[in-house]
């Protein structure tokens, strides 16, 4: 092969403009998995307590405690994600 055949060498700037999409990507994927999480615990919360209704024959009193658990989950996982973007933020400004 001769060297006409390699591609060339990108600049710095174009380098630096992928990596920016790149974690504008990851950034984006992250916060819907966050999302997800959060909205995921509410309707784990529900399902369990119509089952527990259903099983029990009750009115909707354990529906009641399981969304409200869920949103208690949901904010925990919320904040164990905020945490991280913490100590992320920490190491790149260098403490």
């Amino acid at each position: 092969m001769s060297g006409d055949d390699q591609k060339p060498e990108q600049s710095g700037a174009e380098t630096r403009g992928h990596d920016d999409v790149v974690a504008a990507r990851h950034a984006i994927a992250n916060e819907f998995t966050t999302g997800g999480d959060f909205l995921s615990s509410i309707i784990a919360g529900m399902l369990l307590g119509l089952g527990a209704d259903y099983f029990l024959n009750t009115r909707p009193v354990f529906v009641v405690i399981g969304v409200v658990s869920g949103f208690g989950v949901g904010f925990y996982k919320l904040w164990l994600a905020s945490a991280v973007l913490e100590r992320e933020a920490e190491r790149l400004r260098g403490r």
